[in-house]
Formats: C-alpha cells, sequence, structure tokens
C-alpha cells in the first residue's frame, strides 16, 4: 500500500512540474531584431536626455552625405544637459536593422565633456579628440564614424544614442569595442537618449 502512495504521489509531482517546464519553454527569447545599447543600459531613475539632430528629424531620411555613398561625415547631434552627477556622454550610432544578435555599430565616442551640448558635423576619425573625447572602434575595425551602406532596397533605421554617465571610461580606444563599451557603462548611466534616422541602400 505504502509503495502504491509512493508512486501516486511521484506520479502527481510531475504532473505539477510539466506545467512549469513548458512555461519556461514558451518563455525562452525568440529570435528577432538585435538590442541596441539604449534597451540594455537603464538610465537611472529612467531620466531622459533630449536627443536631436541639426540634419534630420527624428525618423525623416539620412542625408546621403553621412553615408557611405556620399561624403561619410559624421553628423551634426544636439543633446539636454544631463542630471547632477553627469562627468561624461557617451554617443553609439548603431543599425539595428539587421539580422543578427547585435546592431551594427557605426560609431562609438566617449568621455565628452559633461559641459557638452552636442556634436559638430564631420568629427575627425582620430583615437582622441580635443577635450578628451576618445572613439572606439566601428564594425570596420576602425576608429570613429564609418557612414552607412545597406544593401540595395533595404531600409534600415540608424540610431544616434547619448548616454549620461556618472563617471569617465578607462579604456583604450584600441579595444573600445561596442562590448567593451557597454561593459563598461554597466550601473554608470544616469540618463540617455537617441534621435534615428533610416536610410534605403542603393
Amino acid at each position: 500500500m505504502k509503495t502504491v502512495m509512493k508512486i501516486a504521489a511521484a506520479l502527481t509531482l510531475a504532473a505539477l512540474c510539466a506545467p512549469t517546464a513548458n512555461a519556461q519553454n514558451d518563455a525562452a527569447p525568440s529570435s528577432g531584431p538585435p538590442v541596441l545599447a539604449k534597451n540594455l543600459l537603464n538610465a537611472r531613475f529612467g531620466t531622459k536626455l533630449q536627443v536631436t539632430s541639426p540634419a534630420f528629424t527624428s525618423g525623416d531620411r539620412l542625408d546621403e552625405r553621412y553615408t557611405q555613398n556620399g561624403a561619410g561625415m559624421s553628423p551634426p547631434l544636439a543633446w539636454t544637459k544631463g542630471p547632477p552627477g553627469t562627468i561624461s556622454y557617451v554617443v553609439l550610432a548603431e543599425d539595428s536593422g539587421v539580422n543578427r544578435p547585435e546592431p551594427i555599430v557605426h560609431w562609438i565616442i566617449y568621455n565628452i565633456s559633461p559641459a557638452a551640448r552636442g556634436l559638430s558635423q564631420e568629427i575627425p576619425t582620430t583615437a582622441t579628440l580635443d577635450g578628451g573625447a576618445a572613439q572606439g572602434k566601428n564594425i570596420a575595425g576602425k576608429v570613429g564614424y564609418i557612414g552607412p551602406k545597406p544593401p540595395a532596397g533595404q531600409t534600415h533605421p540608424y540610431h544616434f544614442e547619448v548616454f549620461a554617465l556618472n563617471a569617465k571610461l578607462d579604456i583604450d580606444p584600441e579595444k573600445a569595442d561596442r562590448a567593451a563599451i557597454v561593459s563598461a557603462m554597466k550601473n554608470r548611466v544616469l540618463a540617455s537618449g537617441d534621435v534615428f534616422a533610416n536610410y534605403t541602400g542603393k
């Protein structure tokens, strides 16, 4: 009798556990668009920066001069003042219109002065800049900005994300790829925001 009761209890436990296992499988993340840095790095208290560009309105077309089909220069950006405690800003430009785990990174610029309220057009593609800012590696493995060039007929969104940090990042530009920058920014983001533009390949 005791053996029968033990078997019954084991079957009941298995039945209870089965839905849990199925629920975990159902909750497993499915494949989808890559996750932008702004969605990986939570800003403290959810604070937002207002990010704009004199060159385009968010959601509009990116002018060809800022792409590889044109002059390939970086676009100008502007942002509102970060919250108290802001020590530096970081800018990442990412293409999320791709079928891969991570976005394509077109620009990394970090340790921007807390007094800065934007970036001018056509930032030099050098590892270090006036004022102490530095540039990391883009998708081509080079420092500085690289313009978009999606496949012919494909329209991709290009996000220019700005982060206000409570620290400077101690990273050598030669090692400052997306993974290193995102890892270094964790738990240091006070506020963030972005502006994006679309571009169709030719």
